[in-house]
This record gives structure tokens, sequence and C-alpha cells, in this order.
């Protein structure tokens, strides 16, 4: 092989290792306590553009009141039943399997596992940058 073609593979190479593209497996994600809460915290601080968790709530358990004053928010239920309290009224909507909710920066809310079973969300934040504040 001559020089020329192994400086192009080893570009080549260099290229490949600065690609942003990730793959999880969520499983192997250790929960973390967060806003009172269980969460996996699966793509946080790889990006500047979004943050991707997920709850595993059992019954009872949930996320405290909290804002994010810079970054807006998508609930995406992906299994069981619980509440969230949307707004400074707290408003209560049931959630459960196949709902997805936006919830726009520096709005109140909270989500609380209210069924007999496991509740599993996943949390898309943009971007995602700053951190929340429990009120």
């Amino acid at each position: 092989m001559n020089i020329v073609k192994l400086i192009n593979l080893h570009k080549m190479f260099i290229r490949c290792l600065k690609l942003s593209v990730r793959i999880v497996d969520v499983d192997t994600v250790k929960i973390e306590k967060r806003l009172g809460g269980p969460v996996k915290r699966v793509f946080a601080g790889i990006s500047n553009k979004l943050l991707f968790s997920i709850g595993v709530f059992n019954p009872g358990e949930g996320l405290n009141p909290h804002i994010h004053p810079e970054s807006d928010e998508v609930y995406y239920v992906l299994d069981g039943e619980g509440t969230v309290h949307i707004g400074e009224d707290r408003k209560e909507y049931r959630i459960n399997a196949g709902l997805a909710l936006y919830i726009p920066s520096g709005t109140i809310h909270s989500v609380t596992n209210t069924s007999s079973g496991k509740l599993t969300v996943a949390f898309f934040i943009a971007p995602g940058t700053e951190p929340p504040i429990e009120v």
C-alpha cells in the first residue's frame, strides 16, 4: 500500500471517530434520582441541542414540580398510566401509553404514577442545557 492510500485511510478513520451518532442500550443506563424520581439520562451532555431521559416510575413515584427556563419538553408515555400537573394552577391531565405531551419552556410541570403498575415516560428536552428548577 502506498503512503497516499495509507494517509487517506487514516483521515477516513479519524472522520469516523468524530461522528456524533450514538447508539445506547437503555437497559445499561444507570438510574439516577432527579427531581425526586428515578430517571435514566440516556443522552445528556453530548449535545447542546437535546437532552433525552427516560423515567421509570413505580406506583406513587414521579418528578417534583419544576420548570426548564430556556427549554421546551416533550413527554412520550411508553408504558403505564399516571397524571401530569401543568401550569401555575397545576391543571391535572391523565396520561397513558401512546400519549405525547408538549410543554413550553418556563411552564411548571410534574408527573406522578397514579396506577398500580410501572409508568415509563420518555423525556425530550431541547436544548436542555440549563438545569431544571424545582418550584
